[in-house]
């Protein structure tokens, strides 16, 4: 019997199509499973969310050839403290409370911060790259502020 040999660049393709999937499927579970952490009523499931977070993570480490860093990072942080912080909401049993109208108080502060920060980030970048065009910078800043 005769294998068909396929070209070596097919098989280098496919490899990257793959990992590339693999990555933005991660980033994906990543960003609804830190999103879910903050938002979630319920203390234990935060901790959950938290836990998928860090396999997520260790995951996207894992798909950048970075085996040592995830494995340590699953043995570490959900071997020892995420399952510390899980046993201990567990212990506490603290109740859920309500605090729409509290939290309703602190939202012009918190705009107010997020506002300075995105500031902060929108000065910094275009002096990170200085070796790109200066009208790439001067177009990236337009547009930056055109979102805000």
């Amino acid at each position: 019997m005769s294998r068909v040999k396929f070209p070596f660049s097919l098989f280098k393709s496919l490899n990257s199509i793959i990992v590339n999937s693999f990555f933005y499927f991660f980033s994906c579970v990543l960003l609804v499973s830190s999103l879910m952490i903050i938002f979630s009523q319920n203390s234990i499931y935060s901790v959950l969310f938290l836990v998928l977070s860090f396999v997520s993570s260790a995951n996207i480490l894992f798909l950048l050839e970075c085996e040592y860093r995830s494995l340590i990072f699953i043995i570490i942080y959900v071997g020892a403290i995420a399952v510390l912080f899980l046993f201990v909401v567990m212990m506490l049993d603290i109740k859920t409370m309500y605090l729409a109208k509290d939290s309703l108080k602190y939202f012009p502060f918190g705009r107010f911060l997020g506002f300075v920060f995105l500031l902060e980030i929108l000065t910094v970048i275009p002096n990170i790259f200085e070796s790109t065009n200066s009208l790439q910078s001067k177009f990236f800043i337009k547009f930056a502020f055109r979102l805000i």
